[in-house]
């Protein structure tokens, strides 16, 4: 598949990308309550074209955003945005805490949660400018090290 459509989307829309990723890391909420987390990205899915099901499996902070024009190939990628406890820290590569024993980012999933929107929404723009067919379906996963 050509990825240039897909790229030049990205490029295109990087601040963008990085400011999704900016409010993550400041919300820093944990498992299962990733409440303003978990609303941006399923509204940013939702603001690019994918049906959005919010609060899958009984649980409040999770979604599912599908795309689909026709039958074809099923593409799925997961976004996760929790925060982990104790690890508060401000953008910097020191320990620099916000608030000294909040909760932060340790493992990404600021970046990680947005890196998957930012996919699906690229292949979105390439299948549709492409003519290919597909689904595409993003998961919103929540609190995945606690379960």
């Amino acid at each position: 598949m050509d990825k240039s459509v897909a790229w030049v989307w990205i490029i295109e829309n990087q601040l963008q990308i990085i400011d999704l990723s900016d409010k993550i890391w400041d919300y820093a909420e944990l498992g299962l309550v990733e409440e303003k987390s978990s609303k941006l990205l399923a509204d940013e899915m939702q603001k690019h074209g994918f049906k959005v099901d919010r609060s899958i499996a009984g649980m409040p902070t999770s979604f599912m955003a599908t795309w689909s024009n026709g039958p074809g190939p099923n593409i799925g990628l997961m976004a996760e945005y929790d925060a982990l406890p104790g690890i508060s820290n401000k953008k910097a590569a020191r320990k620099e805490p916000i608030i000294e024993g909040s909760p932060g980012h340790g493992c990404g999933h600021n970046i990680h949660g947005v890196s998957a929107v930012a996919a699906a929404i690229a292949i979105r723009e390439t299948m549709e400018k492409r003519g290919i067919k597909g689904t595409i379906k993003l998961y919103g996963a929540p609190a995945e090290e606690k379960l």
